[in-house]
């Protein structure tokens, strides 16, 4: 871990505290019919915090929508919202697809902003999962899309280097990597499991997704099975929720051919 990862590690804890502190006070303000928040020297003694955590905080709070600052004014608390998903694409997470087949099927133009493959030591974390040990080879594949010209998506694999024996063709990536195991190593994948997350983004996420630091962004994690119910990848795919947002459908827990709990991602 970097010294600049370390800090945001023990930073971010406090900003986030910091942020709720003050969605709390916008609460109160709004219910009083107050229309700003106190300026940053008080807010900072209310909150017994330093000047630098709160802005981090003030910075999420407009990157959300809910204040906006203005110079000689001060910070005013915005009109909540209304959530739409009217220009968002829907990426449906109960199938086993790559996000270049969604955003290809979308109206939307879309495009591959970036693509690295990099070949490296398993981690401690990556290595136990995909049944490798210590410092065996993997491949970290990244892919960022945007849609409409404006950045969407960053999508993150890790993949075995070697499979059923042989080395895996990563040379051959020309799409995403469900599509790539599917057509190049002719491997079938018969799940993906997925945890769903949201986290503010920071440093080169959101540098690399055009989006201020603080701004929500959706993760999902997922780990994709081959026909021996083997770990073959293990995949991040983080979203900017203005551009993609997630669906699945549900079904009673009794139905005909789905386990009694939902499987641990």
């Amino acid at each position: 871990m970097t010294l600049s990862s370390t800090s945001d590690a023990v930073r971010r804890p406090r900003v986030d505290t910091v942020t709720s502190r003050l969605r709390a006070l916008i609460a109160e303000e709004r219910a009083r019919g107050g229309d700003r928040l106190p300026p940053e020297k008080e807010l900072s003694e209310q909150l017994g915090t330093s000047r630098g955590t709160l802005r981090e905080a003030l910075a999420t709070l407009e990157a959300a929508g809910e204040i906006e600052r203005r110079r000689r004014v001060g910070t005013l608390i915005t009109a909540p919202q209304r959530f739409t998903l009217d220009d968002a694409i829907a990426y449906p997470i109960d199938y086993i697809c790559s996000v270049s087949s969604i955003l290809g099927g979308a109206s939307a133009g879309h495009n591959v902003r970036m693509v690295s493959v990099q070949r490296e030591a398993a981690d401690d974390e990556s290595g136990p999962l995909l049944g490798l040990a210590a410092g065996e080879p993997v491949f970290r594949v990244s892919r960022s899309y945007d849609v409409d010209g404006v950045a969407a998506a960053l999508v993150e694999h890790t993949l075995p280097a070697t499979l059923n024996g042989h080395e895996v063709r990563i040379n051959s990536l020309t799409d995403g990597v469900t599509t790539f195991f599917r057509d190049v190593e002719h491997v079938p994948l018969v799940r993906s499991d997925h945890a769903v997350t949201a986290i503010a983004a920071t440093g080169e996420l959101a540098a690399e997704l055009e989006v201020a630091p603080g701004a929500p962004l959706l993760v999902v994690h997922c780990r994709l099975f081959g026909d021996d119910e083997r770990i073959i990848a293990l995949g991040r795919l983080v979203f900017r929720p203005d551009a993609l947002y997630l669906t699945a459908s549900a079904y009673p827990a009794e139905a005909p051919g789905r386990p009694s709990s939902p499987p641990r991602p």
